[in-house]
């Protein structure tokens, strides 16, 4: 299991994906990019406060083929979408303690995009990170959320 945040988590993550095509058939064809910006909030001990990581995934015909950190926010209106807020949220959701989707519906995490799509696929969201949550593709060596 890789750390959290490095390289081989982030091909930890794109292997996974790989090889799941019941997940893959169900996602829209075409291509989506999204990007995600992970605020330092002081209490995530992986990003400090004042510091955003910026990540962003493109996936293809139902495959992600790639996700990978930014070294600076990723801009463009070509983004389907755009995911925001505290790094603890993020962190809550990769360990599999918050769902995405609700996370995103109160506001906890930030969404720009189409709400109607993000919905419309929302049980899809679910799934797919139930899938990580449960491969334990994270090594969390500063401790695993919650982390009060």
């Amino acid at each position: 299991m890789p750390d959290i945040y490095t390289d081989k988590w982030y091909e930890a993550l794109l292997e996974l994906a790989g090889t799941r095509d019941d997940l893959s058939a169900k996602v829209p064809q075409g291509q989506w990019l999204v990007a995600m910006e992970l605020e330092g909030d002081g209490i995530s001990p992986y990003i400090s406060p004042g510091e955003t990581k910026h990540l962003f995934a493109r996936i293809m015909n139902g495959k992600l083929v790639e996700f990978r950190e930014s070294p600076e926010r990723v801009t463009g209106r070509q983004l389907q979408f755009r995911f925001m807020g505290p790094a603890h949220v993020f962190e809550e959701v990769a360990a599999g303690l918050l769902d995405p989707v609700e996370a995103g519906l109160s506001g906890s995490i930030v969404i720009r995009g189409d709400m109607r799509l993000f919905l419309q696929h929302a049980e899809l969201m679910k799934v797919i990170f139930d899938v990580y949550a449960r491969n334990n593709v994270t090594d969390w060596p500063k401790g695993k959320p919650p982390f009060k």
